[in-house]
């Protein structure tokens, strides 16, 4: 898949100036793996601590048990 980015101008010039014409696009797929693992990584801990917070558990039990339907408003 082609994707179009942009990039700053100093950026742009050093990563054109260091990586050859015929390894760019495997250089930034492998950068994005390892920042897109790490940020998944960060995300799972948030979760797990989140789930682990009894505060937070009880006012989700409290959101998930509230079922009042919503009052009807009559047609004029």
């Amino acid at each position: 898949m082609r994707i179009t980015l942009s990039l700053p101008d100093q950026l742009a010039r050093r990563f054109l100036a260091a990586v050859p014409d015929r390894k760019r696009s495997a250089l930034v797929a492998r950068l994005l793996e390892d920042e897109l693992r790490r940020y998944e990584e960060r995300l799972e801990r948030a979760c797990r601590a989140a789930n682990r917070d009894e505060v937070l558990a009880a006012e989700n039990d409290e959101w998930q048990a509230f079922d009042d339907p919503l009052p009807r408003v009559a047609e004029p």
